[in-house]
């Protein structure tokens, strides 16, 4: 039996949580490794150091991660993604119906909570909210730089700003632990910006045919009903 793969997620992509309650990378993930006839474990750690960790061949691979070309010199990526995140703009539930988005000129006049961008290793290269949402939010001085999308589901919630921008996924996992389900809701007409995320594997321990066999059971397994049983429990 071979070894336990040890994967590691940062705060950025939080798909699983803990062995309690493993979110839906965990959930899936452990029914494709056991598939596979694999173990698997789970740490989370700070985004520069989880990277690195992989880099280093000191862990098997990430959990959920973009898939970059210098990611790729050190990390072979399962051709199928484990899913499409979307960034989505969440407005207080009391303002559903009020508040839209249609187009960014549905901003003008209300504040929008957004995490700024973090400085990390070239490796984890976030994709970001569209330039054009940038600039536009700028140029109407409606931008509300935070540290995170905890920080802006709690300006939302208080009232201090009328949108917040946030992976749908980590969002949705957020909204959840922090009590406000109910309170806060997605607007799902358009997204912001969308980004296949995948599990990526480091080249120093795990081989190319163990990928390859990963990402042939992760799209089976996305074709069952126990996969859609899983998203509905994150996603209803």
């Amino acid at each position: 039996m071979a070894d336990p793969l040890r994967l590691v997620n940062d705060d950025y992509l939080t798909l699983y949580e803990n062995d309690k309650l493993p979110g839906l990378g965990g959930e899936v993930l452990r029914q494709v490794f056991a598939g596979l006839g694999r173990d698997v474990s789970f740490e989370r750690f700070p985004t520069k150091r989880a990277w690195m960790m992989v880099v280093r061949g000191e862990r098997d691979g990430m959990v959920a991660t973009f898939r970059t070309s210098e990611g790729e010199r050190f990390c072979s990526f399962s051709d199928e993604p484990l899913i499409q995140d979307k960034w989505v703009l969440f407005v207080r539930t009391a303002d559903i119906g009020k508040l839209k988005f249609t187009s960014f000129d549905d901003l003008i006049g209300h504040d929008v909570a957004i995490r700024e961008a973090v400085p990390q290793v070239e490796v984890s290269e976030q994709p970001t909210v569209s330039p054009e949402l940038w600039s536009f939010l700028r140029q109407h001085h409606n931008m509300v730089a935070t540290n995170g999308t905890p920080v802006g589901l709690r300006m939302l919630a208080a009232g201090r700003v009328d949108y917040a921008v946030a992976s749908l996924a980590y969002a949705m996992s957020e909204i959840t632990k922090m009590g406000l389900s109910g309170k806060i809701e997605p607007l799902l007409s358009r997204s912001v910006a969308e980004e296949n995320v995948y599990v990526c594997f480091t080249k120093a321990r795990v081989s190319p045919a163990f990928v390859d066999a990963f990402s042939s059971a992760l799209k089976q397994f996305k074709q069952t009903e126990a996969f859609q049983a899983i998203y509905r429990k994150y996603f209803p």
